[in-house]
């Protein structure tokens, strides 16, 4: 019959019976802190190196070797232990540590009840907070766990510790290390699960005091819980050190019984179970953080973007995050790493896109890409911005669709989309969200001015939120770099700021159009097709023109005088525009004033054919340039 040592029966018994309430009153009645506090990561760290070089690896029959399988993990919790002030820290700690650790070593060897114990602890530890109270008593947990196994390790090949443990008749114990298997392996999870707990509560007190206080509803739960978290994980280090402590001086008498393996078991499980709690809150909390990181990094974002800067690169840096100072971009031409200083004092194109680009857009963007690139005026960079869902797994298969986008495009890319943080694409997505978009071109600068004013007022009586950009004419002179000055200057509204920025816009709506007439697009067939023409007809018709949207569903146009007048005669659809949508109303009322009689022209670079290769002007002699006129009037 197995010897059951008595105080099994009586931490049984506590175990089973015992009222968590009445326990946590008992508790929380010796919790007086005096608001003095340390830094416990460093001590938990040197404790966790004592645990894991002390604890036997199961299943093995030497148990007393040390484990080579964690030195890499053990030099560095050594490290961090050891950092600056870590001296100071100990001599102000350590009597107390001595004082829990003769607490288990005396309680516990004379087979006293696990609940007293664990309360004389709490009252060692009355003046610290909770996280303190459990790291000092693992620490003192860990004095006699330590030099229990030092003396297991060493008693072979050293002859002091060859005679203590001949008093302690540990050789007794360490040749029978089979036989209590089971029970080391129920200590080793039980000490594991211990260090789970006490390594979470530390976390809560590192979480940042910016981003979530302690009436936070998550931090809350969290708080209500702890108490009774560090008691079990206290009292766990009591039936621990009752079962080592056991060992010692019994030598054959000792007998494993496996019901001392089943109360470490079990404690084992309750402990799992408090740390498995308390590692959702501590992930609902972390959540909690980031959301108001994100939150936080999202309107830095916005400022940065309303805000007038010389250089570039505050802006570049907080849209592609290059973390570590790795550099974070790709070039395509020679598919190096490159930093952001490339950029610097640049003209940057953003290129924003999933990974589901079509490969005629991408064709099309290369021409255009490289016939800018012969211009030796040309100071702009572009930049792929891969926009990813977050919330779906990376794989390979998408790494691969990634990398192959990659290659393929001969301007600059982020090295990995995961260098786009979350405030980023959210902003990307949500930056123009509920906005109109207002394009317009021309030279009239009266017209400018008064389509612009007129604009405005309409969408700060309407309550909507309107961007309009002026993008010129597709063959930019003077007259449109002097527009841009004067536009820029009264504020009227955005600009492409360079005459390379402008022409490069309509260049990419002409390739757009050759692409789908190669591909035999209509506008009776597609209406992106309709769309490039309508564009591209107002461009050709030397008038004034604009397009408005909602998103990219939602369109208005028309040439200028119509677009003006529909905007002037607002207050006659104001009443529609607040039943139906702005964009209905407004096309409603173009609508209305559409007139059958038009006179349109579409005017494309010319192409090699029957027609003479250069033709110079009659009057000063230059090379005249060559254009194919699409023309349609009615009278």
């Amino acid at each position: 019959m197995a010897l059951v040592p008595q105080r099994t029966r009586r931490e049984r018994h506590m175990f089973a019976s015992s009222d968590d309430n009445a326990m946590m009153k008992q508790i929380q009645a010796t919790h007086a802190p005096d608001g003095r506090e340390f830094s416990v990561k460093p001590l938990l760290h040197i404790v966790e190196d004592i645990l894991l070089r002390a604890t036997p690896a199961p299943g093995i029959n030497n148990i007393v070797q040390n484990q080579g399988i964690h030195q890499e993990q053990l030099d560095a919790l050594e490290e961090k232990a050891l950092q600056n002030g870590f001296h100071e820290m100990i001599d102000m700690l350590s009597y107390t540590i001595n004082k829990i650790s003769c607490e288990m070593s005396c309680k516990c060897s004379g087979g006293g009840d696990a609940h007293a114990t664990t309360l004389a602890i709490f009252n060692l530890v009355s003046n610290y907070s909770w996280s303190e109270k459990v790291v000092l008593a693992l620490a003192g947990f860990a004095v006699n766990y330590g030099e229990f196994w030092l003396v297991g390790q060493l008693y072979l090949t050293n002859p002091l510790a060859r005679a203590v443990a001949m008093l302690q008749q540990l050789p007794d114990i360490i040749e029978r290390a089979d036989n209590l298997k089971q029970k080391f392996e129920a200590l080793t999870n039980l000490i594991r699960a211990m260090m789970d707990v006490a390594t979470c509560i530390v976390e809560f007190t590192e979480l940042p005091s910016q981003y979530i206080t302690s009436d936070t509803p998550e931090m809350l739960t969290a708080t209500a819980h702890i108490p009774t978290a560090v008691y079990w994980t206290i009292r766990s280090m009591v039936a621990c050190s009752s079962q080592i402590m056991g060992l010692i001086g019994m030598g054959q008498e000792y007998i494993a019984s496996t019901t001392e393996a089943w109360e470490l078991s079990s404690l084992a499980h309750k402990v799992n179970n408090i740390h498995d709690h308390l590692l959702k809150q501590l992930t609902l909390c972390l959540q909690h953080i980031d959301e108001k990181r994100h939150i936080e990094a999202y309107q830095t974002l916005v400022i940065l973007f309303e805000t007038f800067h010389v250089d570039n690169m505050k802006i570049l840096k907080a849209l592609i995050y290059a973390k570590d100072d790795q550099l974070p971009l790709i070039d395509g031409s020679t598919m190096k790493r490159a930093s952001l200083d490339v950029l610097r004092r640049k003209n940057v194109l953003l290129l924003i896109s999933d990974l589901e680009l079509s490969h005629e857009e991408l064709s099309m963007l290369q021409t255009m890409y490289r016939d800018a690139r012969k211009n030796p005026e040309s100071q702009f960079e572009v930049v792929w911005l891969p926009v990813v869902d977050i919330y779906t797994p990376w794989n390979e298969t998408k790494q691969q669709q990634f990398e192959d986008f990659q290659s393929k495009m001969p301007w600059y890319s982020v090295y990995h989309p995961s260098l786009i943080v979350v405030a980023v694409i959210r902003y990307i997505k949500e930056v123009d969200q509920g906005k109109f978009i207002c394009l317009f071109g021309g030279e009239d600068m009266e017209w400018i001015r008064k389509f612009t004013a007129t604009a405005l007022a309409v969408a700060k009586s309407a309550d909507i939120q309107l961007e309009m950009l002026y993008v010129g004419k597709s063959n930019p002179r003077e007259k449109v770099r002097k527009n841009n000055t004067v536009i820029e200057k009264d504020n009227l509204s955005r600009v492409l700021p360079d005459l390379t920025l402008i022409w490069f816009f309509w260049v990419r709506l002409e390739s757009m159009w050759h692409s789908k007439v190669q591909h035999k697009r209509t506008v009776e067939n597609d209406p992106i097709m309709q769309e490039i023409m309508t564009m591209l007809s107002f461009d050709g018709s030397d008038q004034e023109w604009a397009v408005v949207s909602e998103g990219s569903a939602k369109m208005a146009k028309a040439k200028g005088d119509t677009i003006l007048k529909s905007f002037l005669e607002f207050e006659s659809w104001r009443e529609r525009a607040a039943e139906k949508g702005f964009m209905p109303a407004l096309n409603d009322h173009l609508h209305e004033l559409h007139s059958p009689f038009h006179c349109n022209r579409l005017i494309l670079p010319g192409t090699t054919g029957g027609i003479p290769e250069r033709v110079v002007c009659a009057e000063c002699g230059r090379p005249m340039e060559k254009f194919i006129m699409y023309r349609c009037c009615t009278d």
